[in-house]
Order: structure tokens, then C-alpha cells, then sequence
């Protein structure tokens, strides 16, 4: 009785292959252990990404403080600066107009570097948040990939198949 099934041929690639060829357990393994190391380099990459937005968002919350602080000190001033203003212009006899005058221009300028300092500071701190939101939607967006990616017992496809496009 025949079943016109081919016959098998002897040991297809169960034994490795001897050395300088090419395919056999030998290759299998050689692309498994670059499979993994490529597997980790994606995860170190992702890992390093979300760091840095972190690290990022981090350092922009203390600018922001750090600005607000700082130019507090220039509102200080311009607050004497128009002290002075007033008390020059309640003097007798008088100070001149035009002294009184650069004293509250003075303050204006003061003023004005202020609110634009707290505008800085106020961007500032939206970017630090918008730094904090794009660390979470990259988790979000690639962490599970990252996780699974790193954790296959499998090698991994070329990264050219995972792309985003």
C-alpha cells in the first residue's frame, strides 16, 4: 500500500551544523542571542526616553519657582521706587517734575519685567506638565510593547515590522 507521501529526508536540522556553515541549531542560537540583545537594546532606549522626559519635567518645576523668587524682588522695588516718587512729590519745596516722573517710569519697567518674569515662569510650568503628560503617554503608548518586547521567549521580528508609520 502506498500513500504517495515523499519520504522524509535523514535529520532535518536537528543536529548542529558543522562549523563555517551557515543555518543548523548553531545559527538558530547565534540569532536567538541577537534577538535578545536587540530585545533589551529597545528596552534600555525606551527606558532612557522615559527618564529623560522625566528628568526633564523635574528640573522645569524648580525654574518656574525659582523665576517667581527671584523677580519678587524686582516688585519689592518698584513698590520704594514709587515710596520714593510719592515722597518727592509731596516735598516743599518740590522736587522737580521730570525727577518724579523717572522715578514712576522706573517702576513701570519694574512692573513690566515682572508680569513678563511670571508669564516666563507660568510657561515654565506648563512645559514641566506637558513633559509629565508626554512621559505617561509614552509609557502608555509603548510601555505594554516595551514590557512584551523585552519579556519574549521568542527572537524578536526586525524592528522595521514594529515601526510606527
Amino acid at each position: 500500500m502506498s500513500d504517495n507521501l515523499p519520504t522524509p529526508a535523514p535529520s532535518q536540522g536537528l543536529t548542529p551544523a558543522p562549523q563555517g556553515s551557515t543555518g543548523g541549531v548553531a545559527s538558530t542560537a547565534a540569532n536567538a542571542a541577537g534577538a535578545v540583545v536587540a530585545a533589551v537594546g529597545y528596552g534600555i532606549q525606551f527606558t532612557v526616553m522615559v527618564a529623560k522626559l522625566a528628568a526633564a519635567g523635574a528640573a522645569l518645576r524648580g525654574v518656574g519657582n525659582r523665576v517667581r523668587e527671584t523677580y519678587k524682588y524686582i516688585g519689592d522695588c518698584a513698590k520704594s521706587v514709587d515710596h520714593l516718587a510719592d515722597l518727592a512729590a509731596n516735598l516743599r519745596p518740590a522736587v522737580d517734575p521730570d525727577t518724579v516722573g523717572e522715578h514712576r517710569d522706573a517702576a513701570k519697567v519694574m512692573r513690566a519685567s515682572l508680569a513678563r518674569a511670571q508669564r516666563m515662569a507660568n510657561t515654565v510650568d506648563e512645559m514641566s506638565v506637558m513633559f509629565d503628560q508626554a512621559k505617561a503617554a509614552h509609557q502608555g503608548d509603548y510601555g505594554a510593547v516595551n514590557d512584551a518586547a523585552t519579556s519574549m521567549t521568542v527572537p524578536m521580528a526586525n524592528r522595521n515590522f514594529y515601526r510606527n508609520r
